[in-house]
């Protein structure tokens, strides 16, 4: 255990020589399987402490289940039924001035060929606002689609009073710094429908969208292609605004907390895409101000892929707004290391590492890293 304290001390006092002293966030996302008994919990809060850790994004909420005790939703049964891990952990992290996010799936909300075994289950609860094409989905039919599986629709008034819920829950019973919003996306524009949602977009535009993408070729032919884009960016614009509105609402939510509660979303890297297919406008989010920060999954191995991630911010005032996700499961410790360096060159807010879980896990991993990191 020593040891592993140790390297991420090691590691993290190399990397930061030569920099300046602007408060810098340097994070850890923590999947929720690290949370499940109190002293796994004491080893992410030392081992951050150790490392310079200063931000931690838990993961507390995942496939409708809570890690922490919520009178909205059932808690994982992997948590013993006495043990409150979000309350554990924060008051751990304030004894070392370490920053509690508290990490929310949001609209994901379940996965796998099984249905729940918990008959309070959200996807029992808002079964008619999980997103579809036509009929209820099978999960093979969604993983065929490349989609994880099933998600809650943004725009439903239960739903979003339901997550707003749960997130009151968080905001008013522990004293932790930050909500960390994840799967707060569409899953794709083909899986964007519900019977309410298609309802309301008909009340405004007097079509059906589904109409739209059940055959775009044959739309198309039929009604030209000049409709068949205003229909396009119509529905698109409505996906859009739908998903902002919902996080301002959120936004507008926790500002009237006594606590001030920072607000962030795990978003897409591309923003072309992320606006255009999955709905994150967090362009547009930065701008307005949205939310306090917004950490950007750059987890691409190709080195030239990761720089145009970071070309896309041109000005500091947005940087001072972006923290930058680096995966560690899938490259090499030099990559690692090359793109913190490449993210503090550039002057973003800092850059958060995904994951705990496989640094903690992987020793071979920790040890070429803590021998690279003494170069």
């Amino acid at each position: 255990m020593y040891f592993k304290y140790s390297f991420f001390f090691l590691l993290f006092a190399a990397l930061a020589m030569s920099q300046d002293t602007s408060p810098e966030r340097k994070g850890f996302w923590v999947v929720r399987y690290a949370l499940e008994t109190p002293d796994k919990i004491d080893q992410i809060i030392q081992t951050a402490y150790s490392a310079g850790i200063n931000d931690l994004f838990i993961q507390v909420r995942a496939l409708g289940a809570t890690y922490f005790k919520s009178s909205v939703e059932s808690k994982s049964v992997k948590v013993p039924e006495d043990f409150d891990p979000l309350a554990y952990a924060v008051n751990k992290a304030q004894l070392y001035n370490i920053r509690i996010h508290a990490w929310i799936n949001m609209f994901y909300i379940w996965s796998g060929n099984s249905q729940p075994p918990d008959s309070q289950h959200v996807f029992y609860r808002l079964n008619r606002a999980i997103l579809r094409k036509h009929g209820f989905p099978e999960y093979h039919e969604l993983k065929s689609a490349g989609i994880e599986g099933y998600f809650l629709d943004p725009q439903n008034l239960q739903v979003q009073n339901y997550l707003l819920n749960l997130l009151s829950e968080i905001a008013d019973n522990y004293k932790l710094c930050g909500i960390h919003l994840d799967y707060f996306r569409y899953p794709d524009i083909s899986y964007s429908f519900t019977p309410e949602s298609r309802s309301n977009f008909m009340l405004v535009n007097w079509y059906d969208p589904m109409e739209v993408y059940e055959d775009v070729e044959e739309y198309s032919s039929k009604r030209g292609y000049g409709v068949f884009m205003e229909a396009d960016r119509q529905y698109r614009s409505f996906l859009n605004n739908g998903l902002t509105n919902f996080l301002i609402r959120i936004r507008d939510h926790l500002h009237q907390k006594q606590r001030k509660i920072e607000l962030s979303v795990a978003v897409k890297p591309d923003p072309v895409k992320a606006k255009h297919r999955y709905f994150q406008d967090w362009m547009r989010w930065l701008t307005a101000g949205f939310c306090d920060f917004i950490v950007v999954m750059n987890y691409n191995t190709d080195k030239n892929e990761f720089d145009r991630v970071l070309r896309q911010f041109h000005d500091s005032d947005s940087k001072k707004n972006v923290v930058m996700g680096i995966s560690t499961y899938n490259q090499k410790v030099e990559s690692v290391l090359e793109r913190i360096e490449r993210v503090r060159s550039e002057c973003f807010a800092g850059f958060s590492l995904f994951s705990y879980n496989h640094l903690i896990e992987n020793h071979g991993y920790l040890t070429r890293l803590m021998q690279k990191s003494k170069l």
